[in-house]
């Protein structure tokens, strides 16, 4: 596989964090959890894709006040990604064949607000977003489950010759499909490397995005992916596996495959962050939370992190059900360059909140998962 556009090679000499420096200023990244729910049109609408645009609108509105450096999406951008799909029949109406067209211009006009902000960002499709999810069959029902395959669609409207990433200095460039893509950008005046990886990637994939690790040693290395971590549930902190079941009879490759053969062996990796997997909703409040750390063959630290509220439906009101699921909820990462913290914080534009502020347990679990504070890992602090 190739890229398109391959940046420079940043110098080493410009990577040193300095701690106490008259320069140091903190600087915040963005994870935009799976949007599927607010781009559906079997869903309450215009009630979600509303949802959606207040998202992106409130991080345009933060480049300045977050010194907000970059975005990433963590896929699953719409709920049906093959063109088409049924929806079955209801005491009130009849079933009825839908254009899936339409939520792909849903997520597509939201995103153009983040895009005409001038904020860099990534996105990776999650399964929701592969050509074939939802497999329409000619007599009216879902054919036999096949494996996911193609992106045209998530290529056209997000891939590198979209709109959001053409010509842009901060897009590195992306395979042939168009699935994933890299992006440079600045934290406290230096440089980090953001890996957009498509869902549970094959090994082409992986070499691909190992040319590009060396193609910029010495800079730390942020992954996006779809599918990492399970809920935190009991206080587990297990990687998911859906491999089998999406990517059936293919090369694609689990999570713990690709912390072997590829994260671990990658030193200057330091976070990896995630989406997909989440607890069925009680009364509208469902667990997408999780932190784990590994030391990868380096002895380096890495943090992996998963943020999916899909399954949340708590509104303004307090009801279940009273928004669209995600709820509006966000995370964010502050870079704290002078006390070498990264605080994560959860905020939902909608609902003007905090997720586990004072000790709140905001989705039935423990408030630590919705905010916390790591040190800077050595990825960020020793470099020569």
């Amino acid at each position: 596989m190739k890229t398109h556009k391959i940046l420079p090679i940043i110098g080493a000499a410009a990577l040193l964090f300095t701690a106490g420096s008259a320069l140091a200023q903190s600087f915040t990244v963005a994870v935009v959890p799976d949007t599927q729910n607010y781009s559906d049109i079997a869903l309450p609408q215009p009630r979600g894709a509303e949802t959606f645009a207040r998202e992106m609108q409130y991080l345009a509105d933060q480049k300045g006040p977050k010194n907000l450096a970059f975005v990433t999406f963590v896929g699953d951008i719409i709920q049906h990604g093959d063109g088409q799909f049924r929806l079955p029949a209801t005491d009130t109406a009849p079933a009825r064949v839908m254009d899936t067209r339409e939520e792909w211009d849903i997520a597509n006009h939201a995103i153009s607000i983040l895009s005409r902000s001038g904020v860099p960002f990534g996105m990776v499709p999650g399964n929701h977003d592969y050509d074939n999810y939802s497999w329409w069959a000619e007599d009216g029902g879902p054919g036999a489950a096949r494996p996911l395959a193609g992106g045209r669609a998530f290529s056209f409207y997000f891939g590198p010759t979209s709109r959001h990433f053409a010509g842009k200095a901060w897009y590195g460039g992306a395979t042939d499909n168009g699935l994933n893509s890299f992006q440079i950008f600045e934290g406290d005046g230096k440089p980090f490397l953001h890996l957009s990886l498509e869902m549970d990637p094959p090994p082409a994939v992986l070499d691909w995005a190992q040319g590009i690790i060396d193609a910029h040693p010495d800079t730390p290395v942020i992954i996006s992916t779809h599918e990492w971590l399970a809920p935190s549930k009991t206080g587990a902190t297990d990687r998911a596996n859906s491999t089998a079941s999406l990517f059936a009879g293919t090369d694609h490759l689990s999570p713990d495959q690709i912390w072997d053969r590829f994260v671990k062996k990658n030193p200057m990796i330091f976070m990896v962050l995630s989406g997909h997997a989440y607890t069925p909703a009680v009364e509208g409040v469902s667990l997408g939370e999780n932190l784990r750390i590994d030391r990868n063959d380096a002895g380096l630290p890495v943090y992996q992190v998963l943020q999916d509220f899909q399954g949340n439906t708590v509104g303004l009101d307090g009801r279940a059900g009273s928004a669209n699921g995600g709820g509006g909820w966000l995370r964010f990462m502050e870079f704290d360059v002078e006390r070498r913290k990264i605080r994560f914080y959860t905020y939902s534009p909608l609902l003007d909140r905090y997720a586990g502020r004072n000790g709140e347990q905001t989705f039935g679990v423990a408030a630590r998962y919705s905010e916390f504070e790591l040190d800077f890992p050595a990825q960020l602090l020793n470099r020569h």
